[in-house]
Order: C-alpha cells, then sequence, then structure tokens
C-alpha cells in the first residue's frame, strides 16, 4: 500500500495529511471488495502486470504479484530502479528509493 502511494517506509503515520490517509483507506476498502470477490488481494495495478509490461511474473512459493515485498535488489517495476531492504524492529521493509522518495 506504501508503494501504491509513493509513501516511504519510514514515514510515521502522524505526518500523513487528511487527504493522503483517506486516499490510502479508499484504495484499501476497494482492493478488500475485490479481494471478497475474486478470494485474492493483489496490489499490483493492472498497467503494471507482467501481461501488460512484457515481463516475467513472479515466480516463488508466495505467489501473487508485488511492487516491492520479497524484491530486494530486483528492478522496481515502474521505474528500473533497485529495491531496497531494511530491518526494523525485526522486520524486513522493502521500497524503491525513486518511486517512494
Amino acid at each position: 500500500m506504501l508503494f501504491r502511494h509513493g509513501i516511504p517506509p519510514m514515514t510515521p503515520g502522524k505526518a500523513l495529511t487528511e487527504e493522503r490517509w483517506q486516499a490510502i483507506w479508499h484504495d484499501l476498502v476497494a482492493l478488500m471488495r475485490h479481494g471478497v470477490r475474486t478470494g485474492s488481494i493483489d496490489t499490483v495495478r493492472d498497467e503494471h502486470l507482467p501481461e501488460v509490461t512484457g515481463r516475467a511474473p513472479r515466480d516463488d512459493r508466495h505467489g501473487g504479484e508485488v511492487y516491492v515485498y520479497r524484491r530486494a535488489g530486483r528492478p522496481c517495476h515502474v521505474c528500473g530502479t533497485e529495491i531496497t531492504r531494511a530491518d526494523l524492529v525485526s522486520r524486513n521493509l522493502y521500497w524503491c528509493p525513486a518511486c517512494q522518495a
């Protein structure tokens, strides 16, 4: 969700404007409604899917297309910048330094 909205992962929640939070919320609601209908929630926008862009589909045991999750060192699907990873309280963070600047 942070990638879809161009938000760096270290951004404190209190730094989000009301407008930005509302945009995220509306996006989440739409994704969840779609997930109920289809049985899965995919966060990659249609225009970035492999069949549209010509890139190879994700090939791992987790399935589904993702923008940055578990893609450290690989190119961003949108801009080609290398995906970055960092630890935060024993959790992995993944982001595109260009798209989430």
